[in-house]
């Protein structure tokens, strides 16, 4: 029962993460991009998609390093490298973050344009 709980436990915040991205993308994004004007062209250049596989591969290592089997050897390496923090890093705090990062990988996900004349139409500029 536990690779079936460890697939569950990735695949969960994953597509609910490309849910909420997925959604934002078809409704909030066609609503924002009209109201920023000319900061509209920032939001859909090809640096902006570059900054977000950026982020997503940010948030795919944090979700590597944070997964429950990497869990003891990313703490060992935290209370090497970094100094105290004002909080105690514990396995649960790793597994929130973890959780996080998944969601947040699907997210990036869905956020990633899928061709040019989407984000031409959208920003209004056909």
């Amino acid at each position: 029962m536990d690779p079936v709980n460890t697939l569950i436990e990735i695949a969960g915040p994953l597509l609910l993460g490309l849910a909420c991205g997925a959604l934002f993308r078809k409704f909030a994004y066609p609503r924002i991009l009209p109201r920023l004007g000319v900061l509209a062209s920032w939001v859909t250049s090809a640096a902006n998609t570059w900054v977000l596989g950026v982020h997503l591969c940010i948030a795919l290592g944090v979700a590597a390093a944070c997964h429950a089997s990497n869990t003891v050897a990313t703490l060992m390496w935290l209370h090497e490298h970094l100094p105290a923090p004002p909080f105690a890093l514990t396995q649960e705090l790793l597994h929130a973050f973890f959780l996080g990062a998944t969601f947040f990988s699907g997210y990036y996900l869905a956020m990633f344009p899928s061709s040019g004349s989407e984000e031409e139409q959208t920003s209004g500029a056909v």
